[in-house]
């Protein structure tokens, strides 16, 4: 499980474990796991990527 996302490497294995979870039937542990990511990465969005 991914607690930090700090470099765009950790953003990419985030984003793939998080297209992973999608993709399938989830239960309680990766559902928490999903929306986990899900801020992470906006995190790292906000603080890494310039406004379109």
């Amino acid at each position: 499980m991914i607690y930090e996302i700090e470099t765009e490497e950790d953003y990419q294995q985030g984003l793939k474990r998080f297209l992973e979870i999608c993709s399938g039937p989830k239960n309680e542990r990766e559902e928490k796991e999903m929306y986990l990511l899900m801020g992470l990465m906006e995190k790292y969005e906000r603080n890494n990527c310039p406004d379109s």
